[in-house]
């Protein structure tokens, strides 16, 4: 069996970074703190370049980007993430890897801009571009300046850059190897214009693009600036340092961890071509200060786009593990070199060339974080958190934009602002919006008035939506309902990317789980069309396009909720009163004011029949909430696909 595995790298860059350090002077306290606040700094400022300066909605609104610093080492060291998205930063250094193995020292040049977005070249789907551009200082290579962004076409059959119904990486769009787009100092127009060719939308690639551009120069310039400030033997140590600072932190945690191998399940909802709950088998063992994470028995890769290419896999389950350990501690090869991570190759978490990982950033990287966070909760529960939605459910929505009659032109969006709750823990609730566990809360919601400006949508309800997640002690965070209908455009196709609709976010330790929620088209005479989460589906004016997002999943026994809680969540409209009397066995006398002796009296009553279980669902295919939406003249289908004239003008 061919496998993948970090293990050969693990003693080197160990070995590596206890050399450097013994070879420096080590940095003050002072110096240390200030340089990293510095870098911290910097890459705020290239954030906001991006930011501030794209053109499309899902990277100047929604934010799906991330910037980052590194060292020049084999692999690239992380200085500074700040606040990018664990999804995008925890595969950069792959990214950043395999374009210095392409070029080569000798084809590596101050100036140079270079492009990847091959998932087979160390990215994660084709829809996220990873730009990077090294920096020299008195001819030495000591840094990257890099940023990933999410860009609205990639030139698939469909008008996607999440194209789940692509069958091979020729279908799913443009694949670039590393590529560059800037030749020392000078921006290659015949390759921009190659990739302009090959894209819709192509202002708005155009801008993005120099968007992004600019967001590597502007830390570029910082970088050298502060090259000036502290030279660059201050900055060589401050690299080894911060290696060494994450490493002896993570080790301290890991210790502290019980040694042991635990084992679990996750499933992926479909692979968009009518496969159902394709399963990620994870085997964790915790030995003194190292994370051992195997997926071998995982299923067979899926004919659709959600495949892991090996920087996705990795990625996922660092994620996981990190989002345990105190947050404090920076997030660089010092953590990573205790995470060891095995996948058989051909398999949905470690997909075999020429296999399309075009949704691979949420399906199945999302389940893969679950499977891992299951072993978690049985090794650390204190610590652990119940599954999160896996941005279901959302679209890529596209059209021709009609409200001007002079001027028609075709518009594509994303919106994330359908999209799910996190998962409680034993000292908390779920965060709302969580969005997906790749993004941990990092994601932003459009403006509805953003929405309806640049747009032909208007959005009719946008609100939580109760009793969408999982009760426990800790109660997940809540679900949206996100309901939009076209406006002066006729009609729009939607392409759904997302999973967890029929396998919801799990609850831990008595706590319930999310209830998956659902996409559907309610028709103009009430009926309504629910689709799976990959699916196709069109939308005209006088019909609605509903996105009814998953809260996740709950900790512990609802029985345990404070019933002051539970008054404050039905008085907001978070629960239900049904839900607050039947599942937290809270009796209120009025004005939400629960009544003690009744109260007491219920939950003794309701605590005989209850089944609390260390993780559930613990079978696939468990959600609830779509299948209730489905009443005898409304239709459920599986996976739609495009018709043929969806490629065509509307």
């Amino acid at each position: 069996m061919s496998t993948t595995s970090d293990a050969a790298n693990s003693a080197a860059r160990e070995a590596l970074a206890a050399s450097a350090s013994d070879k420096r002077s080590k940095l003050d306290p002072t110096s240390f703190a200030v340089i990293y606040n510095a870098l911290n700094a910097v890459v705020k400022e290239m954030s906001l370049t991006f930011e501030y300066s794209a053109w499309s909605s899902i990277i100047a609104e929604a934010r799906d980007f991330s910037c980052a610093v590194y060292d020049a080492g084999s692999p690239p060291n992380a200085l500074c993430v700040l606040d990018g998205l664990p999804i995008h930063v925890n595969a950069q250094p792959v990214a950043i890897s395999e374009i210095a193995k392409f070029f080569g020292t000798e084809e590596i040049h101050d100036g140079d801009v270079m492009l990847v977005n091959s998932a087979y070249y160390g990215n994660t789907h084709i829809g996220d571009f990873v730009i990077a551009t090294p920096v020299f200082y008195e001819g030495e290579h000591l840094f990257w300046s890099a940023a990933t962004g999410h860009h609205m076409d990639v030139g698939s059959a469909y008008r996607t850059s999440v194209p789940v119904y692509a069958t091979d990486i020729w279908s799913e769009g443009l694949q670039i190897s590393p590529l560059k787009i800037a030749d020392r100092g000078v921006v290659r127009r015949d390759v921009m214009n190659m990739l302009l060719e090959n894209v819709r939308y192509r202002d708005f690639i155009y801008g993005d693009l120099m968007s992004q551009i600019g967001s590597v120069k502007t830390g570029k310039k910082r970088l050298l600036e502060m090259l000036d400030e502290w030279d660059a033997e201050t900055l060589r140590t401050f690299s080894s340092e911060i290696i060494d600072y994450a490493d002896r932190r993570t080790r301290e945690e890991l210790a502290s961890w019980p040694n042991g191998t635990y084992s679990s399940e996750a499933w992926v909802d479909s692979d968009g071509y009518g496969r159902e709950h394709i399963t990620v088998r994870c085997k964790m063992t915790i030995d003194g200060d190292q994370v051992k994470v195997d997926f071998d028995g995982s299923d067979p890769q899926g004919r659709g786009g959600i495949n892991a290419g090996w920087a996705t896999c990795r990625n996922s389950v660092s994620t996981a593990i990190l989002m345990c350990i105190d947050p404090d501690i920076p997030h660089n090869e010092g953590c990573l070199q205790h995470i060891e991570v095995s996948a058989p190759k051909g398999t949905v978490v470690n997909a075999e060339w020429p296999a399309p990982t075009a949704a691979a950033t949420i399906v199945p990287a999302d389940t893969i974080t679950d499977a891992v966070w299951k072993c978690l909760a049985q090794a650390i529960p204190g610590k652990a958190v119940a599954g999160c939605g896996h941005v279901t459910p959302n679209c890529v929505t596209t059209g021709i934009d009609r409200r001007d009659p002079e001027v028609e032109k075709p518009f594509g969006v994303i919106l994330f602002n359908g999209s799910s709750g996190g998962g409680a823990s034993a000292v908390c609730d779920g965060w709302p919006f969580m969005v997906t566990p790749g993004t941990v809360g990092g994601l932003c919601f459009a403006p509805i008035e953003i929405i309806e400006m640049h747009f032909p949508l208007v959005v009719r309800e946008y609100q939580v939506r109760t009793d969408s997640m999982g009760a426990g002690r800790h109660i997940g965070g809540p679900g949206l309902n996100f309901i939009l209908t076209p406006r002066g455009t006729g009609q729009i196709d939607n392409y759904g990317y997302g999973d967890g609709m029929t396998n919801p976010p799990f609850g831990l330790y008595g706590g319930l789980p999310g209830d998956g929620g659902a996409l559907y088209r309610e028709n103009a005479d009430g009926t309504k069309f629910v689709v799976s989460a990959l699916s196709y589906f069109r939308v005209r004016e006088g019909e609605l396009w509903c996105a009814v997002a998953t809260g996740g999943g709950g900790y512990g026994d609802p029985l345990e909720r404070d019933p002051l809680r539970v008054a404050a969540d039905a008085r907001d409209e978070f629960i239900s009163l049904e839900t607050a009397t039947e599942i937290y066995g809270v009796v209120f006398t009025k004005d939400f004011v629960p009544d003690p002796e009744a109260t007491k009296q219920r939950r003794a009553i309701l605590s005989r029949d209850l089944t609390l279980a260390s993780i559930n669902p613990s079978v696939p295919g468990a959600a609830t909430y779509y299948r209730s939406l489905v009443g005898p003249h409304d239709t459920y289908e599986l996976n739609p696909r495009p018709p043929e004239d969806a490629d065509a003008t509307l």
